[in-house]
């Protein structure tokens, strides 16, 4: 009721729309089905004069539909996105092979797919060549994509790929802080040296003392910052060959691994030529 325009008295259109899809994604000679679905509250079309008498003026209207906008904000202007009941370990990684769009997760017929709908009317602008709705079931993906993966672990390619799995123990921000930090340490050092030569020269022991504590404070802090970015626990090449070894038919590893485990290594492995 908190929302329903029709309480201040004017008519309104357009708040549905009809949508055909498919009714059996696996069986598409079964046809489709029609749908309504909701438009975009800015779509609307309200009527110019009353129809009827209004139970509430607009501007009390407007502003019920502002606070509910805004009961689910976060204080600091942060929304987070809605948990999905399920997971698509795929999520955010398929792109349409027609318009280059991204694909978003949908449960069909007890199977986890992948969906891209292209409404008729922005098929025939852009002309494209574009079904209504378009799906691929996330089994069939990965019965391709997992060999793939593993092949990065046959024989003749696991030495490179355990030396990138031990050297990315250390992430990028990681590797450039120990390079800023060894950087700092280095001038910290010439300074010093600079400093001593300066006061064994003759120059005021008061000014250069103050210099050689704020140069090897500088150096303390910096000390620390590589003791805490290297002092870490990492496991060695033999390590994780070992590891690799040990669990054996990589590709079973893989279909039997938790979907949130295997959307990391999907989200790891995008980039991969």
């Amino acid at each position: 009721m908190l929302t329903n325009p029709r309480y201040t008295g004017r008519q309104v259109w357009n708040k549905q729309r009809k949508t055909e899809i498919l009714i059996d994604v696996d069986d598409v000679a079964l046809g489709h089905e029609t749908k309504l679905r909701w438009n975009p509250t800015q779509e609307w079309i309200y009527s110019g004069a009353l129809v009827h008498e209004p139970l509430i003026d607009d501007e009390t209207f407007t502003r019920v539909q502002t606070l509910i906008a805004s009961a689910g904000r976060r204080p600091d202007g942060v929304t987070k996105p809605r948990a999905s009941k399920r997971s698509y370990v795929l999520s955010g990684l398929l792109h349409c092979g027609i318009c280059q769009r991204r694909m978003i997760g949908s449960f069909n017929n007890d199977r986890n797919h992948y969906r891209c709908t292209y409404a008729a009317e922005y098929a025939d602008t852009n002309r494209i060549a574009h079904p209504r709705s378009v799906y691929v079931r996330e089994d069939h993906i990965l019965e391709q994509l997992d060999p793939w993966l593993a092949q990065a672990f046959s024989p003749g390619r696991l030495t490179e790929t355990v030396q990138a799995m031990a050297e990315a123990q250390h992430n990028e921000a990681d590797q450039q802080a120990i390079k800023a930090a060894r950087e700092t340490l280095a001038t910290c050092a010439t300074r010093l040296d600079r400093y001593r030569a300066a006061l064994d020269s003759g120059t005021d022991p008061t000014i250069v003392s103050r210099w050689i504590a704020d140069v090897q404070a500088e150096q303390v802090t910096a000390e620390a910052n590589l003791r805490r970015l290297t002092g870490r626990r990492t496991m060695s090449p033999d390590e994780i060959r070992h590891i690799v070894e040990t669990l054996g038919n990589i590709i079973a590893v893989l279909r039997d691994a938790d979907p949130a485990d295997k959307a990391l290594i999907y989200r790891s492995t995008a980039n991969w030529d």
